[in-house]
């Protein structure tokens, strides 16, 4: 009696122990590891490792007040945390660049319109570096400011830049668009403090249609075009992808390639109801030049990349001109390129960093703009790796 009674309790016990292992064993990754040329090419299967990912989002902070010219923003089209987490806002709009300590308090203005030193004609973006030090692209410049704010010198660029990053040593990694004998291209270059260009990492066609009617060239560009985008994990590290297929990059701050991530995904054909949508959307220009519009053999996979502080690659998933759905749709990666997450956010997310979300919207019931930031309550039980 007393053996089959110590039997049963062995078997309990090895039954609760083998339940509670595959409850904690990690859910197995279905992709594949294989090199092309000596290069690690991590290739992710369509579903991601930990499933989809519920932000959950509580409001913690909210500037802006139309009532106070210190807190008004018009076209807030960037925000930037330094290494205390004031926040610094480009009110390009106003042309100016506020700055706020890390529980919304203002400090300081820094720049206002105009083409001197220091002032801006058609600011866009804003990047801070180790040291405090202030970057603004404005038009082809990137202006540059200490971390009180003086204004120190403008670097010249040769290229219009769509965005930019800085590297470890003040170089900056900048997507701009060139004019060359194939045509319009995104290229991810890198830049010297100078404006000297060091290197070309990557060069892709940007497929602007440009049509001429009469003695007049008219250039139309949509969402539906395939493009370059690129992001910054660290200093040393960035990321780059080609929306035409779903695959990235990464590369040290030198443009070597690390390795290459990509995600396996069915090519999604452009419907007749999008593409006319699209012309639809252009009112001002002839109709001929709306047939004439081009569009690629199949929807971009994604629409944008950024990277939390932890190193986590967030990819914006392509939304077609038809989704009326509010909110955006994200896959998330780790730090070395494998699928951890999809999951879908209520609000663009400009910064992610240290648990909390940051982020611009536009009042529904005021029309003034407003920036948030949102505590993201599971942070810390987000996944960072396989």
């Amino acid at each position: 009696m007393k053996r089959k009674l110590i039997w049963l309790i062995l078997l309990v016990f090895l039954f609760s122990f083998c339940s509670k292992k595959e409850k904690t064993e990690a859910p197995e990754w279905k992709g594949k590891i294989e090199y092309e040329n000596g290069i690690k090419v991590i290739r992710n299967p369509e579903e991601p490792v930990f499933g989809e990912l519920v932000m959950e989002l509580e409001e913690d902070l909210s500037i802006g007040n139309e009532e106070d010219e210190n807190y008004m923003f018009y076209r807030a089209y960037s925000i930037a945390l330094d290494n205390e987490d004031s926040i610094y806002v480009l009110d390009a709009g106003n042309h100016r660049i506020q700055k706020f300590d890390r529980n919304g308090v203002y400090l300081q203005t820094i720049g206002r319109k105009g083409q001197g030193p220091g002032e801006f004609e058609s600011p866009f973006q804003i990047r801070i570096d180790k040291e405090g030090n202030i970057y603004v692209r404005d038009s082809r410049k990137i202006k540059i400011f200490d971390k009180e704010g003086n204004y120190t010198k403008d670097v010249v660029l040769k290229n219009f830049s769509m965005n930019f990053y800085l590297d470890s040593e003040g170089n900056i990694m900048a997507k701009v668009f060139k004019s060359t004998e194939s045509g319009r291209m995104s290229s991810f270059d890198k830049i010297s403090p100078e404006g000297k260009l060091l290197k070309t990492i990557a060069q892709f066609p940007y497929g602007m249609t440009v049509t001429k009617v009469g003695k007049a060239v008219i250039a139309v560009s949509h969402q539906y075009v395939c493009d370059l985008f690129i992001s910054s994990i660290n200093p040393q590290m960035f990321i780059y992808g080609y929306s035409k297929e779903y695959e990235l990059f990464a590369v040290n701050e030198k443009g070597d390639i690390l390795f290459k991530f990509l995600k396996e995904e069915p090519y999604h054909p452009i419907s007749g109801a999008e593409k006319d949508k699209v012309r639809n959307q252009f009112k001002r220009i002839p109709d001929a030049v709306k047939k004439a519009i081009q569009f690629p053999p199949h929807r971009p996979f994604f629409m944008g990349i950024l990277c939390d502080d932890v190193g986590r690659i967030y990819v914006l998933r392509f939304k077609t001109i038809l989704d009326e759905k509010k909110g955006y749709d994200f896959d998330i990666f780790s730090k070395d390129g494998y699928y951890l997450y999809k999951t879908h956010i209520p609000y663009y997310p400009r910064i992610i960093k240290n648990g909390f979300l940051y982020t611009r919207i536009t009042s529904e019931e005021t029309g003034e703009e407003l920036i948030k930031r949102y505590k993201i309550k599971n942070w810390s039980d987000i996944k960072e790796r396989i």
